[in-house]
């Protein structure tokens, strides 16, 4: 892989002007991630290094994938000259990123690979356009364990609710165009000893599972109540007048990233997953239980 022949900065996260950390601050569906690093690259030495001569044909790619799915999205590429390179060169890359294609953790790769086959290449050098010649790859951490939703630690006894139940996720699904934030809620039951514990360690391996368990919920009550609706939007503006992201903007996001098939629009996937809904709810659920790695801890 030549690693001694390029060097990469870490990404920097462009609206910040800082280094990406492990965690995005204040990230959501609507967020526009936009990154940049410098790198370095000692083309004659990697040529060399990879039995080419100065004809090949290299390029930078990018490319990323979030944590709930294993599809591939490219991001740039770039041709990198080589005749008359006599030594290093610096390239500053760029790329920007749609949170709607994004959840849980994200991870970032950089290439450097033959951008065309190679003619009379020797045995064992790499001769076809795609040919990885180096990589490198960063991860970071969209969410967080805990999620994007506001959440609450009540007595369900006092408020009416199931005594022992986990938890109640509060939504008004008379309002998808006001803000998510201020729409949903929910609630965890303090009664409830295994809950009340996991909100007290939410690091311990039986709270992250509890967590996880919520997640699927949340996602399969929030796209299910937008899919009994026949008022839902199928599309609409990502931010209400307030700049906030809205709950059908919300639901979209869910839907694009976790059950949207490839190639499929927004609409056509709602009305895929309706028909599916009515005529078998429990696939819904399996289909999040899917996307979300649910358990995480499983074995593959």
């Amino acid at each position: 892989m030549a690693n001694a022949h390029i060097a990469g900065d870490p990404w920097v996260h462009v609206e910040a002007g800082v280094s990406a950390p492990d965690h995005i601050k204040s990230w959501d569906y609507s967020t526009r991630l936009r990154l940049a690093r410098r790198m370095r690259i000692d083309l004659p030495a990697l040529l060399a290094d990879c039995g080419l001569d100065v004809a090949a044909s290299l390029a930078l790619n990018v490319r990323y994938w979030p944590s709930t799915s294993l599809i591939r999205r490219a991001a740039i590429f770039v041709p990198i000259p080589t005749n008359g390179i006599l030594g290093p060169i610096e390239r500053i890359i760029e790329v920007e990123i749609f949170g709607a294609d994004l959840a849980g953790d994200l991870t970032v790769e950089t290439t450097i690979v033959l951008a065309a086959d190679t003619k009379d290449a020797a045995p064992f050098v790499a001769r076809r356009a795609g040919s990885v010649l180096w990589r490198d790859s960063a991860s970071l951490s969209l969410e967080g364990g805990a999620g994007l939703l506001p959440v609450a630690p009540v007595s369900f006894k006092e408020q009416g609710l199931p005594e022992q139940a986990a938890w109640y996720i509060s939504v008004d699904s008379a309002q998808w165009t006001s803000a998510a934030m201020g729409n949903l809620l929910v609630l965890l039951n303090d009664d409830n000893g295994t809950v009340g514990e996991a909100v007290r360690n939410p690091d311990e391996p039986q709270a992250s599972v509890l967590w996880e368990a919520l997640a699927v919920d949340v996602v399969c009550d929030l796209v299910g109540r937008a899919l009994e609706d026949d008022e839902f939007p199928a599309e609409a503006d990502a931010a209400d007048r307030d700049g906030e992201v809205t709950t059908a903007a919300l639901v979209h996001g869910l839907i694009r990233v976790f059950l949207k098939m490839p190639n499929e629009t927004l609409r056509d996937a709602m009305d895929r997953l309706r028909g599916e809904r009515r005529r078998d709810p429990s696939q819904l659920r399996a289909a999040v239980q899917n996307s979300l790695l649910f358990p995480k801890g499983r074995k593959p």
